[in-house]
């Protein structure tokens, strides 16, 4: 059980013995042996307040089970091999956890929570980084068409070069010392977020590594990622560039037509509002004044008129949804020709400019409408109110002569 109130001086002072004051002996996969070499109940008192469990031996020996930490997302490890192997149980919320690596030579490795890159954890985020990279090449069935993790491998699929397996052997240790991960993962996930471009990076991963054991491929993808990137990044954008402008400019054409088609019958919708709302308004005052002397006609034509814009909301509240269904749906053709064909893009900004135009200034005046029809039954309603109260004074006048003659 995780304490709240173990505040960061105890980790402080652990590692400060730890650096100083302490030898390792032996790690069996959880648990630490250490001696201390001084101040040995000081010592111990210290190494107590920040783990539940540890074992007090002869000569001056502890047994610190490393898993019992009782500072809440902190998690102690010994060498990057003990990390290594238990990074899945932290992994999901790495960046708000705070990661100590402690090293058989008294150093140790830091990360806190929020932290970014820095030579000190360097190491750290590159195995984050090449578990994450791992996971997205698995989890993403338009590169990966069969995966085997008993067996390490997964297999792609060209349309220039077949079937090809690559292997994903977890490196050495010094494999994430030598080079600098950061933000490989957020690249090649947007990166992937472009269908085609998948096909162009899997061609030039096969035609780059070819020769390459099948085990090491995947090592090499990311040794070697800037460069394939670049490649397929090139390829990518002269396909854009030279055969796919016409096929998506008269794809988005025909969207086009469709979404100004779209706009067009909310125009038609909302103008026959327009028009209803003063009309029935009209006609409602205009048969309310003729019947102004009685009750319950009065009432009667409010109840109607109730009904009336009650009806009148729930029109207007379809056609408001079918504006904001629309608007979400160029939002997305923008954002798809946006991240996929960014190169084409500037050709069809300035259409979706005209067509969010249109929108913005459609739902402006279905707010208008809704704020027309509510101020108009509110109208109505102290006209009614004003004409009741009149019709009763009319009565108490008329009741109180019959009763004085």
């Amino acid at each position: 059980m995780m304490l709240k109130n173990s505040s960061n001086s105890d980790i402080n002072s652990f590692l400060s013995i730890f650096k100083n004051d302490l030898e390792c002996l032996e790690f069996d996969g959880v648990s630490l042996t250490v001696r201390i070499k001084s101040q040995i109940t000081i010592y111990t008192e210290v190494i107590k307040k920040l783990f539940s469990n540890i074992s007090e031996l002869p000569q001056n020996q502890i047994e610190i089970n490393l898993l019992s930490c009782l500072v809440e997302k902190t998690f102690f490890f010994f060498e990057l091999k003990n990390f290594l192997s238990n990074y899945e149980k932290i992994s999901e919320d790495f960046d708000q956890n705070r990661i100590i690596v402690l090293k058989d030579d008294n150093d140790y490795i830091l990360k806190e929570p929020e932290d970014t890159f820095d030579q000190e954890n360097l190491v750290l985020f590159n195995i984050r980084e090449y578990r994450l990279v791992l996971n997205l090449f698995l989890n993403t069935p338009e590169f990966t068409t069969y995966k085997s993790r008993s067996d390490d491998l997964l297999t792609i699929i060209s349309k220039k070069n077949g079937v090809f397996d690559i292997g994903y052997k977890f490196p050495q240790i010094s494999f994430f010392l030598e080079y600098d991960l950061t933000g490989l993962h957020t690249r090649i996930r947007n990166e992937f977020k472009k269908k085609e471009f998948i096909q162009f990076f899997k061609e030039i991963v096969i035609e780059s590594i070819f020769n390459v054991d099948i085990e090491n491929r995947f090592n090499n993808i990311i040794t070697e990622h800037n460069i394939l990137l670049n490649l397929a990044t090139r390829d990518f954008e002269s396909y854009v560039s030279n055969f796919a402008f016409d096929k998506i400019k008269s794809k988005f054409k025909d969207e086009r037509e469709k979404y100004f088609e779209s706009i067009d019958r909310n125009i038609a919708s909302i103008g026959k509002q327009v028009i209803s709302f003063p009309l029935t308004f009209g006609a409602t005052i205009f048969a309310s004044y003729k019947v102004k002397d009685q009750a319950g006609f009065l009432i009667l034509i409010l109840i109607g008129y109730f009904l009336y814009t009650v009806i009148a909301f729930l029109i207007l509240n379809m056609t408001a949804y079918n504006i904001k269904c629309l608007k979400d749906d160029v939002i997305n053709e923008e954002n798809t020709i946006k991240n996929s064909y960014n190169v084409i893009f500037k050709e069809f900004e300035p259409d979706f400019k005209k067509i969010k135009k249109k929108i913005f200034n459609l739902r402006i005046i279905v707010y208008v409408l809704f704020s027309v029809l509510i101020l108009l039954l509110i109208l109505f309603i102290i006209y009614t109110l004003i004409n009741l109260k009149a019709f009763d004074s009319v009565e108490n006048v008329l009741d109180f002569g019959i009763i004085f003659c």
